[in-house]
Protein backbone atom coordinates (compact mmCIF):
# COMPACT_ATOMS: atom_id res chain seq x y z
CA UNK A 1 0.00 0.00 0.00
CA UNK A 2 1.51 3.33 -0.71
CA UNK A 3 2.03 5.65 1.89
CA UNK A 4 -0.92 7.96 0.54
CA UNK A 5 -3.18 5.14 1.07
CA UNK A 6 -2.21 4.73 4.45
CA UNK A 7 -2.53 8.21 5.39
CA UNK A 8 -6.13 8.44 4.03
CA UNK A 9 -6.75 4.79 5.59
CA UNK A 10 -5.62 6.58 8.72
CA UNK A 11 -7.75 9.57 8.37
CA UNK A 12 -10.54 7.43 7.77
CA UNK A 13 -10.28 5.20 10.72
CA UNK A 14 -9.95 8.27 12.72
CA UNK A 15 -13.05 9.98 11.57
CA UNK A 16 -15.00 6.54 12.33
CA UNK A 17 -13.69 5.72 15.81
CA UNK A 18 -12.41 8.73 17.41
CA UNK A 19 -9.28 7.11 17.89
CA UNK A 20 -6.36 5.15 16.21
CA UNK A 21 -3.58 2.81 17.94
CA UNK A 22 -0.25 2.47 15.90
CA UNK A 23 -0.18 -1.39 16.93
CA UNK A 24 -3.48 -2.01 15.36
CA UNK A 25 -2.56 -0.27 12.11
CA UNK A 26 0.39 -2.13 12.24
CA UNK A 27 -1.30 -5.40 12.02
CA UNK A 28 -3.97 -4.11 9.76
CA UNK A 29 -1.72 -2.28 6.53
CA UNK A 30 0.67 -5.10 6.99
CA UNK A 31 3.69 -2.28 8.14
CA UNK A 32 6.01 -1.71 10.69
CA UNK A 33 5.07 0.49 13.82
CA UNK A 34 7.80 2.53 12.84
CA UNK A 35 6.28 3.33 9.34
CA UNK A 36 3.20 4.27 11.27
CA UNK A 37 4.93 6.19 13.51
CA UNK A 38 5.99 8.40 10.77
CA UNK A 39 2.84 8.16 9.14
CA UNK A 40 1.09 9.53 12.27
CA UNK A 41 3.74 12.04 12.41
CA UNK A 42 3.20 13.76 9.00
CA UNK A 43 -0.36 14.17 9.31
CA UNK A 44 0.47 15.90 12.76
CA UNK A 45 2.88 17.96 11.19
CA UNK A 46 0.53 19.00 8.29
CA UNK A 47 -2.65 19.93 11.49
CA UNK A 48 -4.49 16.93 10.57
CA UNK A 49 -4.58 14.85 13.52
CA UNK A 50 -3.56 15.00 17.30
CA UNK A 51 -0.58 12.71 17.90
CA UNK A 52 -0.49 10.44 21.15
CA UNK A 53 1.42 8.32 23.19
CA UNK A 54 0.32 4.95 21.50
CA UNK A 55 -1.58 6.28 18.53
CA UNK A 56 -3.62 9.37 17.42
CA UNK A 57 -6.83 11.29 18.24
CA UNK A 58 -8.95 14.02 15.99
CA UNK A 59 -8.34 17.47 15.87
CA UNK A 60 -11.35 19.01 17.64
CA UNK A 61 -12.56 22.50 16.73
CA UNK A 62 -15.57 24.21 16.56
CA UNK A 63 -17.59 24.57 14.03
CA UNK A 64 -18.29 27.96 12.24
CA UNK A 65 -21.40 29.74 11.78
CA UNK A 66 -23.41 29.81 8.34
CA UNK A 67 -22.32 33.86 8.56
CA UNK A 68 -18.91 33.08 9.02
CA UNK A 69 -18.73 30.44 6.22
CA UNK A 70 -20.28 32.64 4.17
CA UNK A 71 -17.09 34.94 4.05
CA UNK A 72 -14.87 32.13 3.49
CA UNK A 73 -13.21 31.81 0.55
CA UNK A 74 -15.52 34.26 -1.29
CA UNK A 75 -13.46 34.90 -3.97
CA UNK A 76 -12.68 31.31 -5.00
CA UNK A 77 -16.63 30.27 -4.56
CA UNK A 78 -17.15 33.16 -6.82
CA UNK A 79 -15.06 31.32 -9.57
CA UNK A 80 -16.47 28.31 -9.12
CA UNK A 81 -20.08 29.71 -9.81
CA UNK A 82 -19.03 31.52 -12.72
CA UNK A 83 -18.14 28.01 -14.06
CA UNK A 84 -21.01 25.89 -12.71
CA UNK A 85 -23.72 28.54 -14.06
CA UNK A 86 -22.79 27.57 -17.71
CA UNK A 87 -24.38 24.03 -17.02
CA UNK A 88 -27.66 25.11 -16.11
CA UNK A 89 -30.39 25.28 -19.18
CA UNK A 90 -33.87 26.22 -19.75
CA UNK A 91 -36.45 24.33 -18.44
CA UNK A 92 -34.69 21.66 -16.02
CA UNK A 93 -35.25 20.60 -12.85
CA UNK A 94 -32.56 21.49 -10.10
CA UNK A 95 -31.75 20.25 -6.79
CA UNK A 96 -29.60 22.49 -4.92
CA UNK A 97 -27.30 21.74 -1.42
CA UNK A 98 -27.42 24.19 1.48
CA UNK A 99 -23.47 24.91 1.03
CA UNK A 100 -22.78 28.94 0.38
CA UNK A 101 -21.11 28.33 -2.69
CA UNK A 102 -24.47 27.65 -4.13
CA UNK A 103 -25.69 30.66 -2.55
CA UNK A 104 -23.13 32.55 -4.70
CA UNK A 105 -24.26 30.36 -7.68
CA UNK A 106 -28.01 31.57 -6.94
CA UNK A 107 -27.04 34.85 -7.40
CA UNK A 108 -25.22 35.13 -10.84
CA UNK A 109 -28.72 32.76 -12.58
CA UNK A 110 -28.97 34.74 -15.71
CA UNK A 111 -32.39 36.41 -15.86
CA UNK A 112 -33.73 34.74 -18.65
CA UNK A 113 -33.53 31.43 -17.47
CA UNK A 114 -36.46 29.72 -16.44
CA UNK A 115 -35.84 26.53 -14.29
CA UNK A 116 -37.60 25.18 -11.28
CA UNK A 117 -35.06 24.51 -8.22
CA UNK A 118 -35.40 22.46 -5.41
CA UNK A 119 -33.85 23.37 -2.36
CA UNK A 120 -33.70 22.96 1.75
CA UNK A 121 -32.02 25.96 1.51
CA UNK A 122 -32.97 28.71 3.65
CA UNK A 123 -30.21 31.31 2.43
CA UNK A 124 -30.61 30.29 -0.96
CA UNK A 125 -34.48 29.85 -1.11
CA UNK A 126 -34.76 33.69 -0.23
CA UNK A 127 -31.72 34.17 -3.17
CA UNK A 128 -33.75 32.47 -5.17
CA UNK A 129 -37.04 34.93 -5.00
CA UNK A 130 -35.04 37.70 -7.04
CA UNK A 131 -35.21 35.78 -9.60
CA UNK A 132 -37.42 37.09 -11.96
CA UNK A 133 -38.10 33.22 -13.65
CA UNK A 134 -37.53 30.84 -11.28
CA UNK A 135 -39.87 28.41 -9.88
CA UNK A 136 -38.18 27.55 -6.48
CA UNK A 137 -39.30 24.72 -4.43
CA UNK A 138 -38.63 25.61 -0.58
CA UNK A 139 -38.24 21.26 1.16
CA UNK A 140 -39.45 22.08 4.46
CA UNK A 141 -38.40 20.34 7.45
CA UNK A 142 -36.81 20.82 11.42
CA UNK A 143 -34.63 23.48 10.91
CA UNK A 144 -30.37 22.98 11.01
CA UNK A 145 -29.83 26.49 12.45
CA UNK A 146 -26.04 26.80 11.98
CA UNK A 147 -26.36 25.50 8.60
CA UNK A 148 -29.50 27.29 7.98
CA UNK A 149 -31.25 24.15 6.42
CA UNK A 150 -33.93 21.93 7.13
CA UNK A 151 -33.05 18.13 7.77
CA UNK A 152 -35.00 15.59 8.80
CA UNK A 153 -37.40 12.32 7.47
CA UNK A 154 -39.64 15.60 5.69
CA UNK A 155 -36.99 16.32 4.09
CA UNK A 156 -35.70 12.56 2.94
CA UNK A 157 -39.02 11.89 1.83
CA UNK A 158 -39.62 15.05 -0.28
CA UNK A 159 -36.24 14.47 -1.88
CA UNK A 160 -36.63 11.04 -2.96
CA UNK A 161 -39.96 11.40 -4.48
CA UNK A 162 -37.86 13.93 -7.26
CA UNK A 163 -36.47 13.74 -10.02
CA UNK A 164 -33.98 16.19 -11.23
CA UNK A 165 -32.22 16.58 -13.78
CA UNK A 166 -29.37 18.24 -12.18
CA UNK A 167 -28.20 18.65 -8.88
CA UNK A 168 -25.71 20.77 -7.21
CA UNK A 169 -24.33 19.85 -3.98
CA UNK A 170 -21.58 21.67 -1.84
CA UNK A 171 -18.77 18.82 -0.22
CA UNK A 172 -17.15 18.63 3.37
CA UNK A 173 -14.65 16.87 1.47
CA UNK A 174 -13.98 14.71 -1.51
CA UNK A 175 -10.93 11.91 -2.59
CA UNK A 176 -10.70 9.03 -4.76
CA UNK A 177 -10.73 6.28 -2.02
CA UNK A 178 -13.34 7.66 0.27
CA UNK A 179 -15.82 9.77 -2.49
CA UNK A 180 -17.69 12.37 -0.75
CA UNK A 181 -18.11 12.85 3.20
CA UNK A 182 -19.66 15.44 5.49
CA UNK A 183 -19.22 16.14 9.24
CA UNK A 184 -22.91 15.41 10.03
CA UNK A 185 -24.99 12.50 9.64
CA UNK A 186 -27.75 13.85 9.15
CA UNK A 187 -27.28 16.49 6.12
CA UNK A 188 -25.22 13.50 4.70
CA UNK A 189 -28.55 11.06 4.39
CA UNK A 190 -30.26 13.98 2.67
CA UNK A 191 -27.28 14.18 0.00
CA UNK A 192 -27.58 10.38 -0.53
CA UNK A 193 -31.23 11.20 -1.40
CA UNK A 194 -30.22 14.27 -3.59
CA UNK A 195 -27.59 11.67 -5.28
CA UNK A 196 -30.60 8.99 -5.93
CA UNK A 197 -32.96 11.70 -7.57
CA UNK A 198 -30.77 12.80 -10.13
CA UNK A 199 -29.81 12.34 -13.59
CA UNK A 200 -26.47 14.42 -13.03
CA UNK A 201 -24.25 15.20 -9.91
CA UNK A 202 -22.08 18.08 -9.77
CA UNK A 203 -19.81 18.84 -6.39
CA UNK A 204 -18.82 22.22 -5.89
CA UNK A 205 -15.74 22.03 -4.39
CA UNK A 206 -12.86 24.72 -3.30
CA UNK A 207 -9.37 23.86 -3.36
CA UNK A 208 -9.56 22.85 0.29
CA UNK A 209 -12.40 20.61 0.04
CA UNK A 210 -9.97 18.51 -2.19
CA UNK A 211 -9.01 15.13 -0.53
CA UNK A 212 -10.34 16.20 2.30
CA UNK A 213 -12.39 13.86 4.52
CA UNK A 214 -15.54 13.70 6.80
CA UNK A 215 -16.97 11.51 8.84
CA UNK A 216 -19.68 10.61 7.22
CA UNK A 217 -19.62 8.79 3.54
CA UNK A 218 -22.31 10.58 1.41
CA UNK A 219 -21.36 8.46 -2.01
CA UNK A 220 -18.93 6.96 -3.48
CA UNK A 221 -16.68 8.60 -6.44
CA UNK A 222 -17.96 7.23 -9.39
CA UNK A 223 -21.16 8.86 -7.98
CA UNK A 224 -20.16 12.30 -8.98
CA UNK A 225 -20.51 13.42 -12.74
CA UNK A 226 -18.20 16.54 -12.17
CA UNK A 227 -16.12 18.45 -10.07
CA UNK A 228 -16.28 22.38 -10.48
CA UNK A 229 -13.45 24.07 -8.36
CA UNK A 230 -11.86 27.45 -8.34
CA UNK A 231 -8.10 25.61 -9.50
CA UNK A 232 -6.99 24.72 -13.20
CA UNK A 233 -8.67 21.39 -14.04
CA UNK A 234 -5.25 20.34 -15.39
CA UNK A 235 -3.52 20.35 -12.29
CA UNK A 236 -2.31 17.11 -11.37
CA UNK A 237 -4.35 16.77 -7.59
CA UNK A 238 -6.99 15.67 -10.04
CA UNK A 239 -5.52 12.91 -12.22
CA UNK A 240 -6.79 10.16 -9.83
CA UNK A 241 -10.05 11.88 -10.18
CA UNK A 242 -10.02 11.87 -13.94
CA UNK A 243 -8.89 7.95 -14.41
CA UNK A 244 -12.61 7.08 -12.47
CA UNK A 245 -14.34 9.02 -14.95
CA UNK A 246 -15.23 12.54 -13.12
CA UNK A 247 -14.93 15.95 -15.22
CA UNK A 248 -13.20 18.12 -13.56
CA UNK A 249 -14.14 22.11 -14.08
Amino acid sequence: MLKEERHYHILDKIILNRKVLSADLSIELNVSEDTIRRDLNELSDKGLIKKVHGGALPIETKAPSYEERRSYNLEEKNIIAEKAVKLIKDGQVIIMSGSTTNLQLAKIIPSDINATIYTYSLPIALQLTEHPSIEIIFIGGKLHKPAQVTVGLDVVSSISELRADLCFMGTGGINVLNGMTEPDWEVSHIKKCMISASDRVVALCTQNKINEIKRYTVAPIHKIDTIVTDIDPNDSIFDDFKEKGVKIL
